[in-house]
């Protein structure tokens, strides 16, 4: 089984581009993706992970996904095996991606600390009555539909 799913951050806007003859969309990007542990040193080591996607996830990359954009991808890993003009073989490992989902706003991305605003705030949910147990009543199994 080949499955992988990435959260990163988008190093650039996607690059569209049309397979000639079929037309098919095909949208390349890299995600940049911080490793879960410090270094010695306390800095953080980040991954650049080159995506490919096709289809209708390449359209919505190309018209809505920006720069500095948080997203998860669900794919799979594909090593591509080539020869230069020299004879060298060589291989590259890219995730070829199947969907594309869009993990925060275009305003949050806009207002990272990281990326120019120093003040961005955490969605708040207000409850807007309190509702108390009492308020419930049981349910009958028969009146359950499975």
């Amino acid at each position: 089984m080949n499955n992988v799913v990435l959260v990163g951050r988008l190093t650039k806007d996607p690059e569209l581009k049309y397979i000639p003859g079929s037309g098919t969309p095909v949208a390349t990007f890299t995600l940049a993706i911080d490793r879960d542990y410090k270094n010695r040193d306390g800095s953080t080591t980040t991954d650049f992970i080159p995506v490919e996607i096709m289809g209708k996830p390449a359209e919505f990359c190309a018209n809505y996904i920006t720069k500095g954009r948080l997203v998860g991808v669900q794919g799979s890993i594909r090593v591509d095996r080539y020869e230069t003009p020299n004879g060298e073989k060589r291989s590259f490992t890219k995730v070829a991606g199947r969907n594309i989902q869009a993990l925060e706003s275009k305003n949050a991305a806009a207002s990272m600390p990281n990326m120019g605003d120093s003040e961005s705030e955490a969605p708040k949910f207000e409850p807007s009555a309190v509702v108390s147990p009492s308020e419930f009543s049981a349910v009958d199994d028969d009146d359950v539909p499975f």
